[in-house]
């Protein structure tokens, strides 16, 4: 809504337009003589060119410079009292709709829209799924163990996230269909739309058993059809893992990272984890797969890369995926550790809260950990952001 200042200020304008146009000056040559006195509150060039028509052959004492009265009620809606009645009926039924709050306001749509979303600030957002419903219990054992973690990185440094060896298992398709966004392609606007039928994975698919750290792969396997991990089958994998550590990570001590199915957490399995000299394992809250560096970093990318591909046999999947895992330099492993900083840090902000999709990791810094920037530096760019 105008103040009385503006106002004052267009009148002036147009006393002006009114004289300049009764000495016979164009449209153009006024605007521009007006634009070195008025700045940027001089009016649009198209006003002077209306406001020159209508005086044109004008008498002084005849034209009224004044805004004339309108039809129709004055817009009173966007007060302090709608903006309160606004707040309360959100808060109090958050799926309600627009065309809803005007009907019960008497106002049109269109300010019911103005106050929700310009004035409140409310945006309508869609319920974003979450793996498990936790209770206070569960967050508060989120939060402590992160706060735990961040404790224990701010002491060691790069050196503790550089112990951490994680690993889990997924399926792996001989079918998964492309997403949505791999599907886009480019049309003109006259031809027609393309057409996705919707289509579920195959039924034939091959379970992955995957470990790795900052430096990249350390061992992956694939289970034959018609097994199960169980607690047996898990100690053999660890044994192939201690194996393969001893050759590609000599002298290494490690912290092993898993979650906590039944077989990585039975006593069996936790007997074998000491014979085999695995003596530290990384605290991981149940129900906390964005917590869990190959759940929200390595599977996802992997599954991106496999989407609307088509394997014969599981020979087929194994040897396209193993190409895909060469394939990935070490900073990208690297990555996946450095935004579990990030995560840590976020579940503590969030009281225990599932932590979102995204971490905001800069392209700047996507790069090897070096002597120019380490992984503490690296957290605190992180954090600072927060």
């Amino acid at each position: 809504m105008a103040t009385s200042s503006t106002l004052d200020l267009r009148l002036k304008q147009r006393v002006v337009i009114e004289f300049l146009t009764l000495e016979k000056a164009t449209p153009i040559d006024i605007h521009r003589r007006m634009k070195i006195v008025y700045g940027e509150t001089c009016v649009d060039v198209s006003i002077v060119r209306r406001w020159s028509k209508e005086l044109a052959g004008t008498s002084p004492t005849e034209t009224d410079l004044h805004d004339k009265a309108r039809c129709g009620r004055p817009n009173t809606v966007n007060d302090i009292q709608h903006q309160e009645r606004v707040d309360e009926i959100v808060q109090a039924n958050r799926r309600i709709k627009v065309r809803e709050i005007s009907e019960m306001l008497g106002i049109s749509t269109g300010s019911a829209q103005f106050i929700i979303h310009d004035v409140l600030g409310y945006r309508k957002l869609c319920a974003r799924w979450v793996p498990h419903m936790l209770s206070p219990e569960l967050k508060l054992n989120r939060s402590r163990v992160s706060q735990e973690l961040l404790a224990r990185y701010t002491d060691e440094g790069e050196a503790f996230l550089r112990r951490i060896v994680t690993g889990d298992e997924t399926w792996v398709h001989h079918y998964d269909p492309e997403n949505k966004k791999q599907s886009k392609e480019y049309r003109h606007i006259g031809s027609p739309c393309p057409k996705k039928f919707k289509v579920v994975p195959s039924a034939k698919k091959v379970l992955m058993t995957v470990f790795w750290d900052c430096d990249g792969l350390v061992h992956i396997e694939f289970l034959k059809q018609g097994s199960t991990v169980n607690s047996d089958r898990y100690i053999e994998t660890l044994r192939k893992l201690r194996a393969r550590l001893t050759r590609v990570r000599p002298g290494k001590n490690v912290i092993l990272h898993h979650d906590n199915a039944r077989p990585h957490t039975s006593r069996q399995t936790q007997d074998a984890m000491k014979s085999l000299r695995f003596y530290e394992t990384l605290p991981h809250p149940s129900y906390s797969p964005d917590l869990a560096p190959s759940d929200f970093h390595l599977f996802p990318k992997l599954k991106e890369h496999i989407k609307g591909k088509h394997f014969e046999d599981d020979d087929a999947v194994q040897e396209d995926v193993r190409r895909w895992f060469r394939g990935k330099p070490h900073e990208f492993f690297a990555d996946g550790m450095r935004k579990l900083i990030w995560r840590w840090r976020a579940c503590v902000d969030k009281e225990g809260d599932y932590v979102e999709k995204q971490s905001p990791i800069h392209p700047k810094i996507r790069t090897k950990p070096t002597a120019s920037i380490t992984f503490k530096e690296m957290a605190v760019a992180l954090t600072d952001g927060l």
